[in-house]
């Protein structure tokens, strides 16, 4: 299978469908994917790069065998159509690469954790929290040492059960209050 042939089926693999349908979807300017358009744009250039090494194989196909003939005069001219096949054939990989990288970006935009920090973790307390932090407040007075598991401990043997995000949210508020006074 040709690179060109194996990048086409990569990205239509990736995006899930045929790579005349993503043309059409990108040109009317529906894609919302960032990267569409400069895959399809990149699938052309290795497209017309193959094409043009494709016909500098003929090239130097049709020089070596009028060499083969007896015309030794053509030496130089089959190891310049050798050069160019060489030449288009490394940029035909490195522009199959190019492609390969781009899809490699948008899996990592699909991922949630590469668009946008989390938005879990809290800074300040929720609305139900100020019961929360009243018995704590509680607990912590009577703690020589405010830490994460002492006010955890405290707040069990109350019956209070708190998650370690809360906990966090929680203490962070403590100490604030602490500091100010």
């Amino acid at each position: 299978m040709s690179t060109v042939i194996y990048t086409r089926h990569l990205v239509e693999h990736r995006y899930g469908r045929p790579l005349e349908d993503l043309q059409r979807h990108s040109a009317h300017g529906g894609s919302g994917d960032p990267v569409l358009p400069i895959v399809l744009r990149r699938l052309d250039g290795l497209a017309t790069t193959n094409a043009h090494a494709r016909a500098a194989c003929r090239n130097l196909d049709a020089a070596w065998q009028r060499c083969r003939s007896g015309e030794h005069a053509l030496d130089d001219l089959v190891l310049r159509h050798a050069a160019e096949v060489v030449d288009l054939e490394r940029r035909e990989q490195s522009e199959a690469e190019a492609v390969w990288d781009l899809l490699d970006v948008r899996l990592l935009l699909d991922q949630p954790a590469a668009r946008r920090p989390s938005t879990a973790r809290r800074t300040s307390p929720a609305p139900g929290d100020e019961d929360l932090i009243a018995a704590t407040r509680q607990v912590a007075a009577r703690l020589p040492q405010l830490n994460r598991e002492a006010l955890r401990q405290g707040l069990r043997a109350r019956g209070i059960y708190v998650s370690n995000r809360r906990l966090g949210t929680v203490l962070q508020r403590l100490r604030a209050e602490r500091d100010l006074h």
